[in-house]
């Protein structure tokens, strides 16, 4: 939605405000709002912290600002805070108490992600359910390595690998080929070359055993 956005040339916080997940038609709108105001709050209280840290530069703007992430993205952490928050007993606690992140999961809390059976998560509503309509579903071009960095990582280290490949295929078939006149003036030459050929084809090899599991199987 946010890149939806920026390439229209809008802003992004308002066409987030304005989607369906904050309208009527969407049952868990509710808490939604509620998550969102948490992090609009959380997020000005980043921007006064990194203008204090860092001031302003000659023309009066900030030197640091809160990144992308920061502003948009919200993990599961900040769902099970901003839930703790919002039925914290008495006054909830700005972000700029100390209270306030003290309420946060740990990482160790989660080490390997939210746990859905967690009785607290329920209670406090920190996952709600939320039903995407079939209209607004459509394929994104979120998943090209332009945007994705596990995409980018594939692309690129498999495309490394296949131009190897093809390097390694393109010299030993040279060999099998067009090898003749090598082999009749000096043929220990060539059994050296096919040699090195193919000590580079098993290390390409080699690395595949690698790179299939690293890339297809975790």
């Amino acid at each position: 939605m946010v890149q939806k956005a920026e390439e229209a040339g809008k802003d992004p916080l308002e066409v987030i405000e304005k989607s369906w997940i904050f309208s009527e038609e969407n049952k868990a709108a509710k808490y939604y709002k509620r998550i969102w105001k948490n992090h609009k709050a959380r997020i000005a209280e980043l921007e006064k912290e990194l203008l204090e840290g860092y001031g302003r530069d000659k023309e009066g703007n900030a030197k640091r600002v809160p990144t992308e992430t920061d502003r948009y993205r919200i993990t599961w952490q900040d769902l099970v805070h901003y839930a703790r928050v919002d039925q914290h007993e008495g006054r909830p606690p700005k972000p700029s108490d100390k209270e306030y992140a003290d309420l946060r999961p740990k990482f160790w809390d989660g080490f390997a992600g939210p746990n859905h059976k967690d009785e607290e998560i329920h209670e406090l509503h920190a996952f709600p359910e939320l039903e995407i309509p079939h209209q607004k579903v459509s394929l994104q071009s979120m998943f090209t390595p332009k945007w994705n960095t596990y995409y980018a990582v594939y692309f690129t280290i498999t495309g490394l690998h296949g131009l190897h490949v093809i390097g390694g295929a393109i010299v030993l078939g040279y060999y099998l080929f067009f090898s003749k006149g090598l082999y009749r003036r000096n043929p220990e030459w060539l059994a050296n070359r096919v040699e090195v050929g193919g000590l580079f084809w098993h290390f390409v090899d080699l690395v595949w055993i690698f790179l299939f599991p690293i890339l297809y199987l975790m």
